[in-house]
């Protein structure tokens, strides 16, 4: 791994020991309060595979909290949008961006299991496709009051980046950028408006 690369993880580490994405106005409020979301890094002899959010609702994280593994959401229904990264050597990144529904209930956490992302295509496959592919990862689901529950949940994923939506205000805010919707999926994605 050269320098620069090495410099840009020690950064994205010290910032997501930092501080947690939360998607809600105002301070953070008590654990008891809120479903708290994991995402994972696993560092291995060769390469790094971790994962991300990239979005609750459409809301996108602040700088700060862009590298965060940790989100704290008002419980209730929301759809949630992850990056999964791996690095190998001296490059890698974005491999998949999925999208997903989910029931949160407060005080629940939710651990997002490493290497449980399943496609319907595979790996190969995935570089000359265009649109949307279906899929399914675990999430490990815990509180103080059950046994932990291993549940598998279908995602909607993209390959290599890019961001998912609902609806217009899902995506960057820009004159130009809209939300497209995919037939066959519960979700769009984020793009220039081409008719401009």
């Amino acid at each position: 791994m050269n320098f620069r690369r090495m410099t840009l993880v020690t950064i994205c580490c010290g910032l997501s020991a930092c501080s947690n994405f939360v998607v809600y106005p105002g301070g953070e409020l008590p654990d008891e309060n809120v479903s708290t979301f994991n995402c994972y890094s696993r560092y291995y002899f060769v390469y790094m595979e971790s994962c991300r959010v990239q979005a609750v609702d459409g809301v996108r994280p602040k700088i700060s909290e862009m590298f965060s593994n940790t989100s704290k959401i008002v419980p209730g229904h929301h759809w949630v949008e992850v990056a999964f990264e791996r690095y190998f050597g001296g490059g890698g990144g974005v491999t998949d961006v999925c999208a997903f529904d989910i029931d949160l209930k407060p005080a629940f956490i939710y651990q997002l299991k490493a290497h449980s992302l399943t496609t319907d295509i595979g790996q190969l496959a995935k570089h000359g496709h265009r649109g949307f592919y279906g899929g399914s990862i675990e999430i490990e689901i815990t509180s103080n009051s059950i046994v932990p529950e291993l549940n598998r949940v279908g995602v909607t994923c993209s390959f290599s980046g890019g961001s998912m939506c609902r609806k217009h205000a899902d995506c960057v805010p820009h004159p130009d950028i809209r939300c497209f919707l995919q037939d066959g999926f519960p979700f769009g994605a984020c793009r220039f408006n081409e008719s401009q």
